[in-house]
């Protein structure tokens, strides 16, 4: 009985040295000038913020080449490897890493300068603008990405949903024209799902079954936080919204208000109060907003009102009050809110 010889099965062709030695010689140069791709990171997040100040139709091309950086988080583990089979070791599974930092970068200097614009100086959203530069910084330094980051998976993980998170608030508004209110609950469920695709990888990062239930607990404390940060909405600036001037008046012509009003009589509302706003917002959205009238901290009106987007000098609107109750003195105060509740503008008054 004679045996037939095994078919030969021909290995993929290696990658050719050349292409090796150009991504060795791209590596050392980034390496030596470390500052370079995230300074053109924050230009590329400036220009875009200024073209939609200017109801540029390219801005929105620009938010759709940033939002292109999510399909590459959410696969970065099976991109990974089927670089470093198809390379035949020549480009390392690290080469992935290297592109989701670059992509983690470009979705969060991206996203700064409308955060920036659009918070208002308030705990909640200050803390919030505040952690999102910090992840910005830690994505831009090395020693601290490659050596704490990018090997743990727990943190990794929990740094992916960050960034999917900020860069979901910001580009869904301007890219995909969703209302901020409606952008919110999809930002917090692709941030989900981005954690649930994110555990598998969790799971194999250790043989040590120890070692995987303290990284379950950290996912699912993450998780948690997803709840926590939902109940806390409110304090997640309205990014996409810039306000052009907001006040208060005791009068107002068409759409141009009187005098910044900041204190008054009783006998002095006779008239009336208008609040007033100015608000930026991206070509082609149409964001509903609520005033919200407050005396002493208690909501007594609730005004609701529609911004469209596209005006170089901000959509003009307003809510006048007449009616203040028999006992008006003390402290007034009005918001201009999303229907969501995170604060647009806040303008407060004294009535004596």
């Amino acid at each position: 009985m004679s045996e037939s010889a095994a078919p030969e099965i021909t290995p993929p062709d290696p990658l050719p040295p050349s292409a090796s030695r150009r991504f060795d010689r791209l590596l050392n140069f980034l390496n030596r000038h470390p500052l370079l791709l995230p300074t053109a990171s924050f230009g590329f997040g400036i220009g875009s913020f200024m073209l939609v100040q200017r109801g540029e139709h390219l801005a929105q091309v620009m938010a759709v080449i940033a939002l292109l950086g999510w399909p590459w988080l959410l696969a970065e583990g099976a991109l990974g490897r089927w670089i470093a089979r198809h390379s035949r070791g020549r480009l390392p599974v690290a080469t992935a890493r290297f592109m989701t930092q670059q992509a983690q970068q470009e979705l969060l200097f991206f996203s700064l300068p409308f955060l920036f614009t659009a918070m208002q100086w308030v705990p909640g959203q200050m803390v919030f603008v505040a952690l999102a530069a910090l992840l910005a910084v830690a994505s831009s330094l090395d020693p601290v990405y490659w050596r704490r980051i990018a090997p743990n998976a727990a943190l990794s993980m929990g740094f992916h949903a960050g960034c999917t998170f900020v860069a979901a608030l910001v580009i869904l508004p301007i890219a995909v024209k969703v209302p901020v209110e409606t952008a919110l609950p999809i930002a917090f469920a692709i941030t989900g799902i981005t954690l649930i695709i994110g555990l598998p990888r969790l799971i194999r990062s250790t043989d040590d079954p120890r070692s995987r239930k303290r990284r379950l607990v950290y996912a699912t404390l993450v998780m948690a936080l997803l709840g926590i940060g939902w109940l806390m909405r409110a304090a997640i600036p309205p990014a996409g919204l810039w306000v052009r001037d907001a006040r208060i008046a005791a009068s107002i012509d068409g759409y141009t208000p009187g005098p910044v009003v900041k204190s008054l009589t009783q006998a002095e509302l006779a008239n009336g109060l208008i609040a007033y706003v100015a608000v930026r917002a991206p070509q082609g959205l149409s964001q509903a907003v609520i005033f919200e009238w407050r005396h002493e901290g208690a909501i007594v009106d609730r005004i609701p009102a529609l911004i469209d987007g596209g005006r170089e000098m901000g959509f003009r609107t307003y809510s006048r009050k007449l009616n203040f109750g028999e006992s008006p003195a003390g402290q007034w105060r009005v918001d201009l809110r999303t229907p969501q509740g995170q604060l647009i503008a806040r303008r407060a008054f004294v009535v004596r």
